[in-house]
């Protein structure tokens, strides 16, 4: 099986916090290979027919008609999908979004994956919620209402859940090629600014840095560098629309040399300026997430 990118660089649009799609695939289509990744956003999927595996760190679950799974943000997850019919609702939500979800819902457990199986009326709670968000997210003025509706779902699909113990006794432990890279992925991500070089990076991971490098590349699809630029960009585009921070100080956080070569770097992946995006994203800020009543 080709290894394939694990770093997959989801960005929701400039100012939105949610994004939903409906996804369905024909009678005829194929099997959809493992895809072993995890991604800035936290990610919930709604199944509605088909059948396949879910991976979560190494552990396999059943995925049937119905199931919901929910992965937080940076949590490494993997499907598989049998031949034939098969469509899901995929919702995803800003990281800043779950956080000031789980302030408003503390009995909500959002740091963790789930697994859920919905009764009858479960689902169709879900699927109509699921159909409002889709409708609002035809129009760009009704993002409080995607918020919102998100909101509702996640609550609604946190109800589903099967109890961690029951999922570790359905599945088994599967190794991933990225488990060698975790601990310099981990100091990344603690240490994002950090002026890492590749020898450290694969003395965290006790490779040499040669084959240290050529495996990066095999398993995540870019090399280390394009990966580390890609990663500190993404959290310096959150940065810049979450306050008033100079930019400046953002850029040096992140890594960057200077200013000016952030300026460049961000304008390269997002296409505009950080001053611009910044505009355009708190010109758009959504309402924080209120308490939702049982």
């Amino acid at each position: 099986m080709p290894q394939r990118h694990l770093c997959e660089p989801i960005e929701l649009a400039l100012g939105m916090t949610v994004w939903a799609e409906r996804v369905q695939h024909s009678e005829d289509a194929p099997s959809l290979d493992r895809f072993p990744h995890y991604h800035s956003v936290a990610e919930l999927v709604i199944f509605k027919s088909g059948t396949g595996s879910f991976w979560l760190d190494g552990e396999e679950i059943p995925l049937h008609p119905r199931s919901v799974v929910y992965v937080p943000p940076m949590c490494h997850h993997d499907y598989a999908f049998s031949p034939g019919e098969k469509s899901w609702v995929l919702v995803q939500l800003d990281a800043d979004t779950v956080q000031a979800l789980s302030q408003a819902l503390p009995e909500l457990d959002l740091a963790h994956p789930f697994y859920g199986v919905p009764t009858e009326s479960q689902a169709k709670q879900i699927d109509t919620l699921c159909d409002l968000l889709l409708e609002a997210g035809q129009s760009i003025s009704q993002t409080a209402i995607m918020t919102r509706t998100a909101e509702l779902i996640v609550w609604a699909a946190f109800a589903t859940r099967i109890a961690s113990t029951s999922a570790q006794r359905q599945g088994q432990k599967v190794a991933l090629p990225v488990d060698r890279l975790r601990p310099a992925l981990d100091a990344l991500r603690a240490q994002p600014g950090k002026e890492w070089t590749l020898e450290q990076m694969a003395s965290l991971c006790h490779m040499s840095a040669n084959y240290f490098s050529r495996r990066f590349a095999e398993i995540m699809g870019m090399s280390l560098t394009i990966y580390v630029r890609v990663y500190r960009l993404q959290l310096a585009a959150r940065r810049l629309v979450q306050g008033r921070e100079a930019i400046g100080i953002i850029a040096q956080d992140a890594g960057f040399a200077s200013p000016a070569h952030f300026a460049f770097q961000f304008k390269q992946r997002f296409g505009l300026t950080p001053r611009a995006y910044r505009q355009g994203g708190q010109e758009r800020s959504l309402p924080q997430p209120t308490r939702t009543s049982a």
